[in-house]
């Protein structure tokens, strides 16, 4: 379908989408979660089709690809890069160890509550997944009580593309590299990914492991040389740092009885960051 297909009433989905925009939008303080990705992309310019006032904000999260932020610094210079941290990424790791699909510090800090908005433009689709479609409404609101609106919810990947590439809309070059979602390196939320991500991008890799190795280092330290199970299991499943580095990049699990191969489904926003980089890295973005 396209968006431009009419309903009996004559309207089509890109008529709809820029309704619900205006609808909800009006008068108030806007916020349009911007990940890079073509979904974020669309939901952006779809604002300014609408003629609403609204900000268009990234929160990172120090794993993105290089590519992405290139990409945005170039095409979108209004997009504001929000920072949620006070610590280095390297002794963030120290301190609270490797991202995890159960301990992702990550995501905690990119889906924070942005203050001084009214409602989030989203960008999420239920054709992602039958979760998203289960869980997601069009409208409506999170548990911190910011409301948000999925102008796109029900547009296919296909009919995103249509909308981008007839308006002449630059996109990623990621995404002409064989990469059908543009997330974070190394996510442990796609544990299938997570080496082919180290070593396409050897230097976050190469950081990802000088932190772990000083996490393992910091939790010696705190159970004064002994393998204490009781207070990291990690000690108790590997005999060396490296050793539970190499499986944290083929399970996305410091916990070998807590594999997150077997496991893996999309993740949904947990805050209200409303980033598209957070969720199952393959599905479609």
């Amino acid at each position: 379908m396209s968006i431009h297909d009419k309903y009996l009433d004559g309207s089509t989905k890109y008529d709809i989408a820029i309704k619900r925009i205006k609808s909800f939008c009006a008068g108030k303080r806007v916020l349009c979660a911007f990940s890079g990705g073509k979904d974020s992309q669309a939901c952006y310019h779809l604002c300014k089709d609408a003629e609403i006032d609204f900000s268009a904000q990234y929160s990172i999260t120090r794993f993105e690809p290089p590519e992405l932020i290139s990409f945005i610094r170039q095409n979108y210079p209004d997009v504001v890069f929000r920072r949620a941290f006070t610590r280095s990424l390297v002794d963030e790791i120290r301190v609270n160890g490797l991202p995890t699909r159960w301990h992702r510090f990550c995501c905690k800090a990119k889906h924070k509550k942005t203050p001084g908005f009214d409602i989030v433009v989203v960008g999420v689709r239920w054709e992602e997944s039958p979760r998203r479609r289960d869980t997601w409404r069009m409208s409506g609101s999170k548990e911190d009580g910011v409301f948000y609106i999925c102008p796109i919810c029900d547009w296919s990947g296909m009919e995103v593309w249509e909308y981008l590439n007839e308006r002449g809309i630059p996109h990623c070059c990621l995404y002409d590299q064989g990469f059908s979602r543009i997330g974070c390196v190394c996510c442990p939320l796609a544990p299938n990914k997570m080496r082919a991500d180290a070593k396409r991008w050897p230097k976050t890799a190469a950081m990802l492991r000088l932190a772990h190795l000083k996490n393992w280092e910091y939790k010696w330290q705190l159970v004064n040389g002994k393998r204490n199970g009781r207070k990291f299991q990690e000690f108790i499943d590997f005999e060396t740092a490296d050793e539970a580095f190499e499986y944290w990049l083929d399970t996305g699990s410091l916990i070998k009885s807590k594999s997150a191969r077997s496991v893996e489904e999309p993740c949904l926003f947990a805050g209200t960051g409303f980033s598209e980089s957070d969720g199952n890295q393959e599905d479609n973005q």
